[in-house]
């Protein structure tokens, strides 16, 4: 089972990703710095940016880690698979994409 999703992630064509490289960098460093305010911003008093704030930044880094957002699919859209250096597939094969285009 693991061997198909790995084949199936891979394969340009049927794959289930549909954000790229780049955009999935960008959405986990956001992510990441959203989330980071819990442990930066000093606990005075709690207001609603200090709680809703990490709340958001959940989004952009899950869909940053897995390569899928919801959003893209509903719209039928990618940010992934424009050209050889921007493919779609796992976050590995990607990388490879990106820094040797074949």
């Amino acid at each position: 089972m693991v061997q198909f999703l790995d084949k199936s992630l891979q394969n340009q064509r049927y794959a289930l990703q549909n954000i790229g490289i780049i955009d999935r960098m960008v959405r986990i460093v956001v992510g990441s710095a959203m989330i980071g305010v819990l442990f930066v911003y000093p606990v005075t008093t709690v207001n609603m940016w200090y709680v809703l704030l990490p709340l958001v930044g959940v989004f952009p880094l899950l869909t940053g880690i897995l390569g899928w957002c919801p959003t893209y699919a509903l719209f039928r859209t990618k940010s992934c698979g424009t050209d050889k250096r921007n493919s779609c597939g796992t976050f590995p094969d990607q990388l490879d994409h990106l820094i040797n285009p074949h």
